[in-house]
């Protein structure tokens, strides 16, 4: 049965596939954005005669969808960054609050949560008091997770030391934000139900994007209170020949 155009109202997110504009390859699905608005705006310029307007021009047309979400992935930040992530071992940075304890030779030692990289150059001892750092201290050897501290350290037995160190990570991901990274031209491709007033269903709506860019501007809050942060993903839309005309989006209807 053929499909016949009705009287919609619009009330569901749009599910986006993203795809890498030039070759084409997914870089991801995206269902779980809260909101998804697209804006168009243009300019309009008269010409007047005896005070009344009697030609209009228009031009300077742009378009822009503005993605809402508080779920995000690294790919979301990777497209923002203009940069890929990269995998493998990775060095973290790590500090923690220890106890002294005997070594049981009388010498001051220290145990890590974690086996410590880069030798005793790469590791500070501070004395921990009242909640605070205060002096540092000399360490005389680090043998994995082991600090052995050096005689001329100050802290005795059984006082708290402020320790700072990095270690290895066999697994890991990471994005690097670099000076001259922006972000690259995605095609979206967008699918949402339009509710039928009169036909009392949901009609199947795709709406392809053919190039469109993430604005390079972006903000991620971090607080234990409130509600969860929200990123604004806001995309620049720009006309993609099809079939010889410059399309920016295309909406289209369809039985599933």
């Amino acid at each position: 049965m053929a499909l016949d155009l009705g009287r919609y109202g619009s009330r569901e997110i749009l599910k986006l596939q993203v795809f890498d504009a030039v070759s084409g390859t997914p870089l991801m699905y995206f269902d779980y954005a809260n909101t998804a608005s697209q804006e168009w705006t243009a300019s309009r310029v008269y010409a007047s005669g005896a005070g009344v307007r009697r030609i209009a021009w228009d031009g300077d047309k742009e378009e822009k969808l503005t993605v809402e979400t508080q779920i995000f992935t690294m790919q979301h930040l990777a497209m923002i960054a203009g940069e890929e992530i990269k995998s493998g071992a990775a060095k973290i940075y790590k500090s923690e609050v220890l106890n002294v304890v005997d070594d049981g030779t009388g010498g001051k030692q220290l145990t890590l949560s974690k086996p410590a990289v880069g030798g005793a150059a790469a590791i500070s001892v501070f004395e921990y008091k009242n909640g605070v750092i205060a002096k540092p201290q000399a360490i005389e050897t680090v043998a994995g997770a082991i600090v052995t501290l050096a005689a001329s350290a100050t802290v005795g037995i059984g006082d708290e030391v402020e320790v700072y160190y990095q270690f290895q990570s066999t697994s890991s991901h990471s994005l690097q934000f670099t000076a001259k990274g922006f972000p690259k031209y995605v095609k979206l491709v967008g699918d949402t139900l339009y509710q039928d007033e009169v036909g009392a269903e949901a009609v199947a709506a795709q709406i392809v994007y053919y190039k469109a860019k993430l604005q390079p501007n972006f903000t991620i809050a971090m607080s234990s209170t409130g509600d969860p942060t929200s990123i604004s993903l806001v995309f620049d839309l720009f006309p993609q020949k099809v079939d010889g005309v410059d399309v920016t989006t295309e909406i289209t209807l369809y039985e599933e």
